[in-house]
């Protein structure tokens, strides 16, 4: 059966609050570089995009050389795109969102997270006993809003400025621009987007909890409230995006969408909350001038490629590009250069970080 936090004792939750707000207070005092949401910038920088990481025990001896290494390139700033843990690797207790708060911290530039499904939707239990005690999902987003999003500046020892969803519930959602580029973070995840079904469940095994159909609809009514508040944010970055005369947008989140069946699912049950969104990004990009990067992790493989075709005529939209992260085992990052003079303006390359390759 699942347990959940927001039954505990109101004395460990106050503490817990009160925790993360004194970090909050201790490290975003004194530390903005001044740079807006809206900041110009400038028409060349690099960017560093990672995610799905530190997992297990190799991950978590690697992942100070990855950020090292970030720390080295003197990147504008970097993106981690969720996923925080493996998922069988223990429970999703609040000391998890702490170390990751460390970690993202002792990076020296901006940094930017958005959630991953192993961060808050199979918290309930997906993977078995090795994650007990198990956690309600939508309490542990809570969490993850209040840590990381309940100000208006990125992780990072310096920080800059966001834009976020906050007035709709969703402050995980965020904006920003450097240069030619408008950068939006959308909360979309693995896990079929937390849509759950009965047998999707099942899967994990007969040590897995069964979630009754009053649970599976309570999460299904959240996915459905959140995909329409990401479609608007969606809309809204590239309405932004036009008026501020960008030459590209980057969305990043967790979940990778399956473009065109890729994986070979056989139970559509798996994906089938994901066509909506990819739907999406070709209605977008097909009316966008300029480039338009989806950078996603979620499947651990690092690759780059052009997986929509136009609405019509079959042709690859050209102006499309999905990038997906390193993960997993392979604790590395991808840099991303901008270049406004560049006609693709975005260059993309694997950084292998020295002593990470067994």
């Amino acid at each position: 059966m699942t347990s959940h936090p927001a039954d505990r004792t109101g004395t460990r939750r106050l503490i817990s609050v009160a925790a993360a707000a004194i970090l909050t207070a201790a490290f975003f005092t004194g530390h903005a570089i001044g740079k807006d949401d809206d900041d110009h910038g400038s028409d060349e920088y690099t960017i560093g995009l990672f995610g799905d990481m530190p997992y297990n025990a190799l991950g978590k001896a690697q992942y100070p050389a990855l950020l090292a290494d970030i720390n080295h390139a003197h990147v504008e700033f970097s993106v981690h795109d969720g996923d925080l843990k493996a998922g069988g690797d223990g429970p999703c207790s609040d000391s998890l969102y702490y170390t990751a708060l460390n970690y993202f911290n002792s990076l020296e530039q901006p940094v930017i997270f958005t959630t991953g499904d192993n961060d808050w939707t199979d918290c309930w239990g997906r993977y078995g006993p090795s994650t007990l005690p198990y956690f309600d999902p939508i309490e542990r987003l809570d969490f993850e809003r209040m840590l990381f999003f309940s100000t208006d500046r990125s992780l990072g020892q310096h920080t800059l400025k966001l834009t976020r969803q906050t007035a709709e519930g969703y402050p995980e959602n965020q904006r920003w621009r450097r240069g030619p580029v408008v950068y939006l973070a959308v909360n979309v995840q693995g896990s079929n987007d937390n849509y759950p079904y009965p047998e999707t469940d099942a899967e994990g095994g007969p040590t897995v909890p069964v979630r009754g159909p009053a649970e599976i609809q309570r999460q299904r009514n959240e996915e459905i409230a959140r995909k329409a508040t990401d479609f608007r944010w969606l809309e809204e970055g590239f309405d932004y995006a036009k008026q501020v005369h960008a030459a590209g947008v980057m969305i990043i989140w967790q979940a990778d969408p399956n473009f065109n069946n890729e994986q070979h699912l056989t139970n559509p049950h798996d994906w089938d909350a994901f066509p909506d969104y990819v739907n999406e990004l070709r209605t977008l990009t097909e009316a966008f001038d300029g480039q338009v990067v989806l950078v996603h992790g979620d499947s651990h493989y690092f690759k780059i490629d052009k997986p929509i075709n136009h609405s019509s005529g079959g042709g690859v939209l050209t102006n499309f590009t999905r990038v997906e992260t390193f993960g997993a085992r392979n604790t590395h990052w991808v840099s991303a250069k901008i270049n406004a003079h560049d006609p693709n303006l975005f260059v993309f390359e694997q950084r292998i970080v020295s002593g990470n390759t067994q």
